[in-house]
């Protein structure tokens, strides 16, 4: 993009109280801004590949690619290697607690340090240091049997790292990208994310066997080498397009100083005007509490029990998972912009509710089944909300509320799981998938009442 804008630049009222009041008023428009504003904007010539014509957006692609599918290997690679060298279950879990609870604390964080610092450069920061911790946890995996403690020291910043990154990634798009192509480029990058999944999945474990944990592990850092790469060679990103109130307000007064960022909306500001933002908190809460247990606690439980299915079998119901992610974020990508994103979202909603609920009724091939369509509809869900949300966050703000959202989808993880590892010893994993399913639903029922969704 060519246009290079900062917060700085758009000038205050003349006096404190004007000033306060030209901030509310611009909060409550940008959160109700396509829901007052028809959607005249037309698809971006040339689709989704277009994209790619972008250096900045072909490099952060490519980069966050590779990253993903070390990820991939790594989630083998580690469980692997703590499990043959004389470590145990217990131990697998220490190792992934000291890593997760950092990571999902550490998005606060990351969101606050990304708005700080900008986008590009924390993710550069924490690739560069994750790349050195890697490399150090491959080294210990050659020697031998690394002890608990030194897999721990590791996996503490290793997660912490992980956090603060993934804010900055979720504000990289729209820093680079118009609005007008903030849709297709999260659908690209959601598709990129859940393809090295799904491929980083498939052949990890012949990688593992046929290198050794050590070797994938050496070859993750490589992954994280190639992303700290692609961040340096980028040139300077943008800042997301202001609103047209705020531009005005630029305009107006050409005269704007560096105490002109004083005067904008603070993030606790925000958080009270913007019912979007509200919303969203709110959905991705109750989202994260829900679909967390279901697929890694209630699932696997349903399938080697009612069900009678084996480990092949969850492997093929989490594949109809993640190729339906994947789908659905090509064709979300694929969609020009319509005046009723907000309605398509609640179906997405719906679609996956009624998925959840059907699932336990049809055996392995009907799970599969029913999980393919959710991961459509998932996937179409996410890449439309996100870049709503995106494009009513004042950039100054991108990475803190990113990172408030963020932590609202990883935070309730544990709490997802152990609540729904104690329903389902008490009452069966069946029951889980319904009252999940309906659970869902109300939150959609809920995204109806609200004017400022429905009118996306």
């Amino acid at each position: 993009m060519s246009t290079t804008l900062n917060p700085e630049e758009f000038a205050p009222a003349s006096t404190p109280e004007q000033a306060k009041q030209t901030d509310e008023t611009n909060a409550q428009k940008g959160s109700m801004e396509s829901a007052t504003q028809p959607d005249t904007a037309k698809p971006v010539a040339g689709g989704m590949m277009r994209l790619f014509k972008q250096r900045n957006f072909t490099l952060l692609f490519g980069g966050q690619t590779i990253s993903t599918f070390g990820d991939a290997l790594y989630m083998v690679a580690l469980p692997w290697l703590i499990l043959t060298t004389g470590g145990n279950v217990q131990e697998l879990g220490v190792v992934l607690s000291a890593y997760g609870i950092p990571r999902a604390l550490c998005m606060l964080a990351g969101g606050w340090l990304s708005d700080r610092l900008r986008p590009r450069r924390l993710m550069l920061i924490a690739d560069t240091l994750r790349l050195l911790l890697m490399g150090v946890l491959a080294a210990l995996a050659f020697g031998g049997h690394p002890p608990l403690w030194q897999l721990c020291a590791i996996a503490v910043p290793l997660g912490a790292l992980g956090g603060a990154f993934t804010p900055a990634s979720m504000s990289m798009v729209p820093d680079i990208l118009g609005k007008d192509e903030l849709q297709a480029g999260n659908g690209l990058m959601m598709a990129s994310m859940q393809g090295a999944n799904l491929i980083g999945s498939s052949v990890a474990g012949v990688i593992v066997a046929g290198l050794t944990s050590a070797g994938t592990l050496a070859l993750d850092a490589i992954t994280f080498l190639v992303s700290a790469g692609s961040l340096a060679l980028m040139r300077g990103t943008t800042h997301a397009t202001p609103d047209a109130s705020q531009a005005e307000t630029s305009q107006a007064h050409p005269q704007a100083s560096a105490q002109d960022a004083e005067t904008q909306i603070s993030f606790w500001g925000f958080l009270r005007t913007s019912r979007l933002i509200q919303i969203a908190l709110f959905m991705f809460i109750v989202s994260s509490l829900v679909t967390g247990g279901l697929i890694e606690v209630a699932l696997p439980a349903l399938v080697q029990g009612p069900m009678h299915g084996s480990a092949s079998g969850f492997g093929f119901i989490m594949g109809g998972w993640g190729g339906g992610a994947l789908i659905g974020s090509i064709l979300v990508g694929m969609l020009g912009k319509y005046k009723h994103k907000g309605l398509i979202i609640l179906l997405g909603g719906f679609i996956i509710a009624a998925m959840f609920a059907l699932l336990p009724v049809g055996g392995v091939p009907g799970a599969v089944v029913c999980m393919l369509i959710a991961a459509i509809a998932s996937s179409g869900f996410s890449v439309l909300f996100f870049t709503a949300v995106q494009m009513n966050i004042p950039s100054h703000l991108m990475g803190r509320v990113m990172g408030l959202l963020m932590f609202s989808s990883f935070g309730l993880y544990p709490v997802s799981t152990i609540l729904t590892g104690v329903l389902a010893n008490h009452y069966g994993p069946v029951i889980i998938f319904p009252i999940d399913g309906i659970v869902l639903a109300v939150v959609m029922l809920f995204g109806l009442t609200q004017k400022v969704l429905r009118e996306l």
